[in-house]
């Protein structure tokens, strides 16, 4: 399913979303879906590495690190 959506954005981001489509030859709308979606995969990783300490911490909870 796919959904419209319109807004506003200031005339430096028009721009660039008009000059990056044209650059790899799509549509401005099928830019903003890739621009938005590499957005989402980068908000999730840092989600995940966020948790990371929190991981490794439990895990040393379980296991305690070997010493030398």
């Amino acid at each position: 399913m796919k959904v419209r959506k319109n807004l506003t954005m200031s005339n430096e981001i028009a721009s660039w979303y008009e000059e990056e489509s044209k650059k790899l030859g799509i549509s401005q709308s099928n830019m903003m879906v890739m621009v938005l979606a590499d957005y989402i995969k980068q908000e999730k990783a840092f989600d995940m590495m966020s948790k990371l300490e929190e991981y490794i911490s439990r895990l040393e909870q379980i296991a305690p690190p070997e010493k030398e």
